[in-house]
């Protein structure tokens, strides 16, 4: 048996296009419709290439990690400066980003406020992701105050209150 006609898109491209589809609508305000017309795809085509829309919007988390949280974490480590600029370029452009009329938010913080705290799977993976982002926060911070760049005062992010469920995170 030969294999069936290949893929008339582009696979990460429409994961791209998925992500921000959750981002606005978040999980539940997505249907397999809106994803359909925004991906150009058809329904059999994305559960060949996703699985369910459960398995993209999982994806689509990841992805976001991978790309937007991973450039924060970078910007934290960038080793031509010292932490303290570092932190301050990342929060300038956070404060920048967050500020402007067509900030969507954080993909995280969205998926956190609308997590059901039933979904254990999703929680971990929520903690995980919020856990990487606030391990760089944590070590930018104590670099900065190991070489007195960042005063002592400075307390590390508010991790400690990772240990509630995520969905109670926000409230």
């Amino acid at each position: 048996m030969s294999p069936g006609p290949s893929k008339q898109f582009d696979p990460d491209v429409a994961l791209e296009q998925a992500r921000d589809v959750f981002w606005r609508l978040g999980f539940a305000g997505t249907s397999l419709s809106e994803l359909e017309a925004t991906l150009g795809i058809g329904r059999k085509s994305l559960y060949d290439t996703f699985g369910s829309k459960r398995e993209l919007y999982l994806r689509s988390l990841e992805h976001y990690t991978d790309t937007v949280i991973q450039q924060i974490c970078r910007g934290l480590d960038d080793p031509r400066n010292e932490p303290m600029e570092n932190l301050e370029r990342v929060l300038g452009r956070l404060q920048k980003h967050h500020g402007s009329p067509d900030s969507l938010g954080c993909l995280l913080g969205v998926a956190m406020a609308q997590a059901d705290s039933g979904d254990p799977e999703l929680t971990a993976l929520l903690r995980g992701y919020l856990r990487r982002l606030e391990l760089a926060f944590e070590g930018t911070i104590q670099d900065g105050q190991n070489e007195g760049s960042v005063g002592i005062g400075v307390s590390k992010p508010l991790l400690h209150r990772s240990e509630r469920p995520v969905a109670q995170q926000n409230r």
